[in-house]
């Protein structure tokens, strides 16, 4: 009887073996198209871009980091980075500034609501490339408003400078990549349960009190969120300063001079530009993982 119950446990336990491996088969091949699709839209190509960065211009063969020197030895490499961040940052500041006021008051079921939503969406469905060429068709010194200003209403003589400056560029910004942080934070602020702001002010507390310590914790980790992805978008933002920027041109625009100014191209010097961007990117985001984690801790 024991050597029965024995044989019976073995072959249950061979066939949950089985079982379980054809389980992990069939994960592993339904896993197989993503796994391909990422190792070939994004790893191979930023391998790529790293053995390249490393190569001498011109050749296939061969090791130097000259490409990094010649690039981060530049004074105007250094300007170049604060630009973009510094255009980043701004942008992300001002979007999270706009965003947070407005989507609390969308909140409020305020007549045209729905439009608002609406146009909060617009710049994320638009192309950059549309969008920059739309901007430049509207500020441009002959573009519509400076037309309405100058010949319709006549209350200036000279178009009013708004393309290809720095301010001008930061609002063309500001109008593209403020969606993502309001989105994310219309939807966190949508989800706040109201029982906790009236349990507040049946407790006494003030409008602004049940804004500081209630409400805007609670929508904090969209806000975030939000702020994240504006900061990333707009630190690789390529089109818009292309258009827009005139002289004021920050690092995605600098590596495609790399390669359509020069012929031929300087793909390696591109390269290395490309992964120094990427580092600072990846380590921007390191940093906001660290503190969210004290944070939430």
């Amino acid at each position: 009887m024991a050597l029965i119950l024995t044989r019976w446990r073995r072959g249950l336990a061979s066939a949950l073996s089985l079982k379980r491996w054809r389980s992990g088969l069939v994960s592993l091949l339904l896993l197989m198209p993503g796994l391909a699709s990422f190792f070939g839209l994004f790893f191979y190509p930023m391998l790529v871009t790293v053995v390249r960065s490393f190569r001498p211009e011109g050749e296939s063969q061969g090791w130097t980091l000259a490409n990094y020197v010649g690039f981060l030895g530049q004074a105007s490499a250094r300007q170049v980075i604060v630009l973009t961040f510094g255009l980043a940052i701004a942008c992300t500041f001002l979007s999270v500034v706009l965003s947070v006021p407005l989507t609390l008051l969308l909140r409020t079921k305020l007549p045209g609501h729905r439009l608002f939503r609406l146009t909060i969406l617009i710049p994320m469905t638009v192309p950059s490339l549309v969008g920059a060429l739309g901007l430049l068709l509207f500020y441009g010194s002959r573009g519509w408003l400076n037309l309405f200003l100058t010949q319709t209403l006549g209350i200036v003589r000279e178009p009013v400078p708004i393309n290809y400056t720095l301010a001008g560029l930061i609002v063309f910004y500001l109008w593209h990549y403020f969606s993502y942080t309001a989105v994310t934070t219309l939807s966190t602020v949508e989800g706040l349960d109201p029982a906790f702001e009236e349990a507040a002010r049946v407790l006494g507390a003030s409008p602004w009190q049940v804004l500081r310590h209630i409400v805007l914790p609670l929508i904090m980790p969209g806000v975030l969120a939000g702020s994240v992805l504006t900061f990333m978008a707009a630190f690789g933002a390529f089109s818009i300063p292309l258009i827009t920027g005139g002289s004021y041109r920050p690092l995605a625009v600098q590596i495609f001079k790399q390669i359509e100014v020069f012929t031929p191209g300087h793909w390696s010097a591109a390269s290395a530009m490309a992964v120094v961007m990427a580092l600072l990117q990846l380590g921007f985001l390191t940093l906001y993982m660290r503190l969210l984690r004290r944070r939430t801790a």
